[in-house]
């Protein structure tokens, strides 16, 4: 057989609804590390309003909320993963890892 090229692209849903794809398991991740939804979007290279809307669209999906968003004011504000949020970054990464395997190994 001629040389095969796999590809693809793996995410995960839940029967409520909850979609992670590459992009979102990496907006979270950036929030994760930067504590920000807004500096999560420019390393991503997003407009804020979209994060934000991914963000919504992830909390209402899940069982639980992924992201909790800290109000500014005079400490200023943030975001930060819950348990869940990091568990669900961490399976996708888990499982991504996996296919990379997969495609270079051709199984």
């Amino acid at each position: 057989m001629a040389d095969i090229k796999i590809e693809g692209y793996i995410w995960l849903e839940t029967i409520n609804g909850l979609k992670i794809g590459k992009g979102r398991a990496k907006l979270l991740n950036y929030i994760d590390e930067t504590g920000s939804i807004a500096a999560a979007a420019r390393e991503i290279g997003i407009p804020y309003r979209k994060a934000w809307g991914m963000v919504e669209e992830m909390n209402v999906f899940s069982n639980s909320p992924l992201v909790v968003k800290n109000l500014g004011g005079k400490n200023g504000g943030g975001a930060f993963l819950t348990i869940e949020g990091k568990k669900i970054v961490e399976e996708y990464k888990k499982i991504n890892d996996q296919f990379i395997l997969f495609k270079k190994n051709k199984i």
